[in-house]
């Protein structure tokens, strides 16, 4: 007489297989990356002396899509580059960089910029 398969068993394997299934699905609809971007000395040319307004400053901005919807757009580098200075009521920034990161999952996608640098204020 051959004897059946446990059905338990088989079910157990089956539900194991489905959770690897899923993850591995998950795992390869969700990505992001992030990259250096713009590093500058400085935002205007440095010709004389200045005050350094405090430390590193940083300013971000994230935009949001929907499948290809665009939902919200980030700022552009420039205009963050703006609100630092304004912020802290500058001139320009020195030791400037930045970076960009991107985040997907399924159908949302992100996309933030990022701004990093010291205000300074020139003296007259």
């Amino acid at each position: 007489m051959i004897s059946q398969p446990n059905k338990t068993a088989c079910r157990s394997h089956m539900q194991a297989g489905l959770v690897l299934l899923t993850a591995l699905l998950v795992m390869f609809s969700v990505a992001s990356c992030s990259s250096t971007g713009a590093i500058a000395p400085s935002t205007l040319p440095v010709t004389g002396k200045y005050v350094v307004l405090g430390g590193v400053e940083t300013a971000s901005s994230c935009g949001l899509m929907i499948a290809v919807v665009p939902v919200k757009h980030p700022k552009p580098l420039s205009d963050l580059i703006d609100d630092l200075v304004k912020e802290k009521g500058g001139d320009a920034l020195i030791e400037v960089s930045s970076e960009s990161s991107f985040f997907t999952a399924l159908l949302y996608t992100q996309a933030c910029l990022e701004v990093r640098g010291k205000v300074v204020k020139f003296s007259r």
